[in-house]
C-alpha cells in the first residue's frame, strides 16, 4: 500500500509549500469535474489524495504519521530478520538430520550393493499389450483429441486420422462458427453491462453506448443501466438523450439521491440552472451529509451570481469534508467575485449614498435651497 508521500509524489522531507503544490496538481489530474467524468478507481484515487494532504499539511498529524512509518519499517525489518533466522535454523536442523541418516544408512546400503545379483529378488511385471486403436487413450485423450468426423468437418478435405497424432487439434482452438472463444458475443444483460463498463473506462464511448443499449433492451427495469448510459451520453455531448435516461432511472428508483445529483449536473451543462437547483435541493434533502452535493449546488449558485448562497454551500461542504479540493477552489472563486462586486458597488456609492444610506441631503445641496425660497418671498 502506498504511503501518503507516494500518493502525492513528494519526498518525506518535502516542505509544506511543496506538498500544497503537489496536492493541487494531483487533485486537478484526478477530479471528475476536470477530467470529464470519472469511475470508481478515479474517485478512490482522489479520496486517497485528499486524505494524504489532510495528514501531511498538519504538523502534528504528520509527525504522528512519520513515527508510525518508522515503527512499521522497524517491525517489517525485524520480521524479515526473524524469518531469515528461522529459515537458517530449519536448514541447519534438516542438514543435521540428513547427515545423521547418511551416517546410519550408508553402511547398510553398501552391504546390500555388495551382495551378488542371485540373492536379489526381482519381480518382472508383464508389459501391457500394444493398443491398435489410436483413439483408445483414456478420458484425458478423449477430452483432447476430437473425433474423426469432427476433424473432417473442421478441416474440409483433410484425410481422416489413422494413427496416433494424426489430425489431432488442441481443444478450444476453434469455437462454433470458426471464431475464437474470446470473441463470442455476450447474450445476457449482465454480460453486456460488464463489457460496456470496460469499454467506458477505456474511452470507447460509442461501443460502450451500443452495449448499454443492448443491456437496456434485455433489462428495461434496471435504473443503473440508464444511469451509466446517461453518463457516457453526457461525455459525448448528447445532453437531451442523457436527460431522458436520467428521467427513466428516477422513475424506476425515485429515492436515489445520486440520480438527482447526476441529472442536476447534466442540466447545469445545458445551462438550465434553476432546474439543476431543484434536483440538487432534492438530493441534499435525501443525503444531507454528502459534502459534494453542497459543493455542486454552490457551483450552480456561483454560476447564477448568488455569491452569498454559494459561499454558504461551500462552507457547509468544507465543514463536512475539510479536505474537499473542489469546494476550496470554488469558495476562493466566489470570494473573489464577491470582492469585485463590493468594489464595483463602492465606486458607484458616492452618487447615491447621501439618499440611500442616511436619508439626509448632501452638503452641496444646502445652498440650492435658498434660491427656491426667494421667489416665494418676492411674490408676497
Amino acid at each position: 500500500m502506498k504511503t501518503h508521500y507516494e500518493v502525492l509524489g513528494v519526498s518525506p522531507r518535502a516542505d509544506l509549500d511543496t506538498i500544497k503544490r503537489a496536492f493541487r496538481q494531483a487533485a486537478k489530474a484526478h477530479h471528475p469535474d476536470l477530467t470529464g467524468g470519472g469511475d470508481a478507481a478515479a474517485d478512490h484515487t482522489l479520496k486517497m489524495i485528499i486524505v494524504a494532504y489532510k495528514v501531511l499539511r498538519d504538523t502534528d498529524l504528520r509527525a504522528e504519521y512519520d513515527a508510525h512509518l518508522t515503527f512499521e519499517r522497524k517491525r517489517l525489518r525485524g520480521e524479515r530478520w526473524d524469518a531469515i533466522l528461522q529459515f537458517t535454523a530449519a536448514t541447519a536442523v534438516l542438514s543435521a538430520i540428513l547427515i545423521g541418516l547418511e551416517i546410519v544408512l550408508l553402511p547398510s546400503l553398501g552391504d546390500w550393493m555388495s551382495k551378488p545379483p542371485a540373492t536379489r529378488s526381482i519381480v518382472l511385471r508383464p508389459s501391457p499389450p500394444p493398443r491398435s486403436e489410436p483413439w483408445d487413450r483414456g478420458p484425458e485423450a478423449t477430452a483432447v483429441s476430437p473425433s474423426r468426423d469432427a476433424v473432417s468437418t473442421a478441416r474440409p478435405g483433410a484425410p481422416p486420422a489413422t494413427s496416433r497424432g494424426q489430425g489431432a487439434q488442441p481443444a478450444g482452438d476453434v469455437a462454433a462458427g470458426g471464431a475464437p472463444a474470446a470473441a463470442i458475443e455476450p447474450t445476457t444483460a449482465a454480460s453486456f453491462l460488464k463489457r460496456a463498463l470496460e469499454r467506458s473506462q477505456q474511452g470507447d464511448l460509442d461501443r460502450a453506448i451500443a452495449d448499454f443499449d443492448e443491456a437496456v433492451r434485455l433489462a428495461p427495469r434496471n435504473a443503473d443501466v440508464y444511469r451509466y448510459r446517461a453518463r457516457d451520453l453526457g461525455r459525448r455531448g448528447r445532453w437531451d438523450r442523457a436527460l431522458a435516461d436520467y428521467e427513466r432511472a428516477i422513475r424506476l428508483d425515485p429515492n436515489n439521491p445520486a440520480l438527482f445529483h447526476d441529472r442536476a449536473l447534466a442540466l447545469q451543462q445545458k445551462g438550465e440552472l434553476d432546474e439543476a437547483l431543484v434536483d440538487l435541493d432534492r438530493a441534499v434533502r435525501m443525503s444531507f451529509s454528502d459534502a459534494e452535493l453542497y459543493s455542486d449546488r454552490g457551483a450552480v449558485w456561483l454560476a447564477k451570481g448568488s455569491y452569498d448562497r454559494a459561499l454558504a454551500d461551500f462552507n457547509q461542504a468544507l465543514k463536512l469534508d475539510p479536505g474537499l479540493a473542489t469546494a476550496t477552489v470554488r469558495r476562493d472563486e466566489a470570494l473573489e467575485h464577491k470582492r469585485e462586486q463590493q468594489l464595483a458597488g463602492d465606486n458607484a456609492r458616492p452618487r447615491q449614498s447621501g439618499v440611500d444610506t442616511t436619508g439626509t441631503l448632501p452638503p452641496e445641496a444646502a445652498p440650492k435651497a435658498a434660491p427656491k425660497a426667494a421667489p416665494k418671498a418676492a411674490g408676497r
